[in-house]
């Protein structure tokens, strides 16, 4: 065969226990990154956003957090999770925006 490979065609799915990893490794995760984005949002009053983006803090802001996710999630599972909590946040930024808009101070 000209183009044969060594790896399997067939890569079984993750058990239970490897996706209640997963989710625990992700929460840790994503936990650290709000924590870190609310000292960050208390430190500076303009430019921030209202929500965080997994892969965009420093490498040094929750390191240990994004290599249990990275390690323990496969990387479509790490895409999906991450592609969900920003459309989540950017849903509730929306909704705080609005309700701002309609009930001015």
């Amino acid at each position: 065969m000209l183009f044969s490979t060594s790896q399997p065609d067939h890569v079984e799915p993750p058990n239970r226990t490897s996706r209640a990893q997963c989710w625990t490794a992700r929460d840790g995760y994503f936990g650290c990154l709000e924590r870190n984005h609310r000292q960050q949002s208390e430190q500076q009053t303009s430019g921030n956003k209202y929500y965080f983006v997994p892969g965009e803090e420093p490498k040094q802001v929750c390191s240990t957090e994004r290599e249990a996710y990275h390690s323990l999630c496969m990387k479509s599972w790490v895409e999906h999770f991450n592609k969900r909590i920003v459309n989540e946040q950017r849903s509730v930024a929306t909704q705080v925006g609005l309700s701002k808009s309609r009930h001015p101070p």
